[in-house]
C-alpha cells in the first residue's frame, strides 16, 4: 500500500510567535528603563575624574610654584575645559585657590609650621549655578628653592 506524503508544514504556531515576542519586548523594555541609570553614572564618573585631574594639574602648579611666592597665587582661577585642558573660551569647570599657613594644635596654643604651607583648590562648574564646590587641600613644603 502506498502512503501519501505529509502535508502538514513544519514551523511556529502563531502562539509560540506572539509568547517569544512578549518576552522579548519585556526583556527590552526593562533594559532601556536602566539605560537613565547607566547614563548618569557614567556622566557622574567622567565628571569626578575630570575633577581629579584638574586637581592633579592646579597642585602639580602649586608645588612648583616657589614657596615664597605662595602668597602671590592667592585667589587665582583656572578654567578647564571638558579634556581637562586650560582653556577659558570653553570653559566647564574653574578652580579657585586660596592659600594660607599649617597649623599643629599642642596644649597650650596652636604652632605655625613655618616650612608648610596649605593650598586649597575649590572646584565648580561654571553652567550650573547651584553647583557645591568641592574643596580638596593640598599640602606644599618648602623645598629651599
Amino acid at each position: 500500500m502506498k502512503t501519501q506524503p505529509s502535508t502538514a508544514r513544519r514551523g511556529f504556531s502563531l502562539v509560540e510567535v506572539v509568547m517569544a515576542l512578549g518576552l522579548v519586548s519585556f526583556v527590552l523594555v526593562g533594559l532601556l528603563g536602566l539605560m537613565p541609570i547607566g547614563l548618569n553614572t557614567m556622566r557622574d564618573a567622567r565628571g569626578d575624574s575630570l575633577r581629579a585631574e584638574i586637581i592633579k594639574s592646579v597642585a602639580n602648579t602649586a608645588q612648583q610654584t616657589d614657596f615664597s611666592l605662595l602668597g602671590t597665587i592667592n585667589g587665582t582661577k583656572y578654567q578647564f575645559d571638558a579634556n581637562g585642558l586650560t582653556n577659558s573660551t570653553n570653559a566647564i569647570y574653574e578652580a579657585v585657590l586660596s592659600t594660607g599657613s599649617v597649623s599643629v594644635p599642642t596644649s597650650t596654643s596652636p604652632v605655625t609650621l613655618p616650612g608648610l604651607a596649605s593650598v586649597a583648590i575649590a572646584i565648580h562648574r561654571l553652567a550650573n549655578t547651584n553647583s557645591e564646590a568641592t574643596t580638596h587641600v593640598v599640602f606644599v613644603p618648602d623645598n629651599g628653592r
